[in-house]
């Protein structure tokens, strides 16, 4: 049966949400919490899922749709919408349009809407940066304020349930699963340390971060004395939620692009705590930095994920180092030799913050990304990471 166009828009009030979810094979040694991460996908699977309020013609169509095709759907990627300024004529070739940032790809499909009955899909040849070039010529003419979509094909899950209110108004939630491959480029000029690249975008300072420290423990209890625990590897793995708000055509380019280079759990990055783990109290010169004592010299100096620092100051400026010796000092204070020096001396006062970084993948392979609005709007996303042990 031929892919049909799902042509009834979503319930916005509750918004689009996105789920990428990749595959990766994970190995840790328990002796040492090494690990090995091997991707199992080129691509992540990719599903849809979002509420249709039917109410009059639309509840009578919805209930046709789900009940009368069985096979997969041309689904309009609903955040990836614009609107046409200027008509659109007859048997036209090309569709004047932003490419930057939207899911057009040649060889695949848009939809022209207007209405529910009222639309067309159309095969693309080319993707340029300012139009479509079409395989074949529009059929009919479109007015401007007329939406443009990506088309993907997609696979409505089943055991879609539809509430009705009354004999005339219904709220359906459905999950399209995308069937082709959806790719997407990593991010292109991201900022490397030790050869690995870091995270430099805040997350939500609105919310909470949540902290932990994992460990790998092994506990032998009879149930009858005080239980044994090991913890074979003596390290701890420190593990983060960070919740990320984007705005804008080109932060959500930057989000999802962020995703697609962590893959999962299968590319590492540098975390910041994105807390004020040292604080300076004086200025930094050369490779040495005072700081507030703080237990680092007796407790961190030296172990993995305790050792590396970004150091950020007021106006935007970044410095990574790696802090390679630590000693007490007098008067409530530490002194740390770092790996290189600043270029400069910068005082306390123009340091924002100094905290500590770890190489850490995603937690889990699967990401859901909550589109609020189109994606010249507002969407969120909620990423868990854990530490791994670096490999320098």
């Amino acid at each position: 049966m031929a892919a049909r166009v799902w042509p009834i828009p979503p319930d916005w009030t509750n918004g689009v949400q996105e789920r990428l979810e990749w595959s990766t094979d994970v190995l840790r040694a328990s002796a040492t919490a090494r690990s090995q991460h091997r991707s199992l996908r080129i691509g992540p699977r990719r599903s849809l899922t979002f509420e249709v309020f039917d109410q009059a013609q639309a509840f009578r169509a919805a209930r046709m749709l789900l009940a009368g095709h069985s096979g997969l759907w041309q689904l309009p990627v609903w955040f990836d919408v614009q609107w046409f300024s200027a008509p659109l004529a007859a048997a036209s070739s090309e569709i004047p349009c932003a490419t930057a940032g939207f899911d057009f790809i040649a060889g695949g499909r848009a939809l022209l809407y207007t209405s529910m009955r009222e639309h067309e899909f159309v095969e693309i040849e080319a993707v340029d940066a300012d139009r479509l070039v079409l395989a074949a010529p529009t059929v009919n003419a479109y007015g401007a304020g007329s939406r443009l979509y990506p088309l993907r094909l997609a696979r409505v899950e089943a055991g879609a349930e539809q509430r009705l209110s009354n004999a005339q108004l219904a709220r359906c939630s459905l999950t399209f699963d995308f069937v082709e491959p959806c790719d997407w480029p990593a991010l292109a000029s991201a900022t490397e340390y030790l050869g690995h690249p870091v995270l430099e975008v805040r997350p939500d300072e609105s919310s909470e971060i949540s902290q932990s420290w994992e460990r790998m423990l092994s506990t032998v209890d009879y149930g009858i004395a005080a239980p044994v625990v090991h913890d074979l590897s003596g390290v701890a793995l420190p593990a983060q939620q960070n919740r990320f708000i984007v705005q804008g055509r080109d932060e959500h380019t930057w989000l999802r692009s962020l995703l697609y280079t962590l893959r999962g759990r299968g590319t590492p990055i540098w975390l910041p705590s994105w807390a004020d783990d040292l604080r300076p109290v004086a200025a930094i010169t050369g490779a040495a930095m005072s700081i507030e004592w703080c237990g680092y010299t007796r407790l961190a100096a030296g172990k993995p994920n305790r050792r590396d620092v970004c150091i950020e100051l007021f106006d935007g400026t970044r410095h990574y180092r790696r802090i390679t010796a630590a000693a007490e000092a007098v008067g409530d204070k530490e002194t740390l030799t770092l790996s290189a020096a600043l270029g400069g001396t910068i005082q306390p006062e123009h340091i924002r913050q100094v905290s500590i970084m770890s190489l850490a993948t995603l937690a889990s392979d699967a990401a859901e990304i909550e589109h609020t609005t189109d994606q010249d709007g507002i969407a969120s996303v909620s990423l868990g990471f854990s530490a791994v042990l670096p490999d320098v």
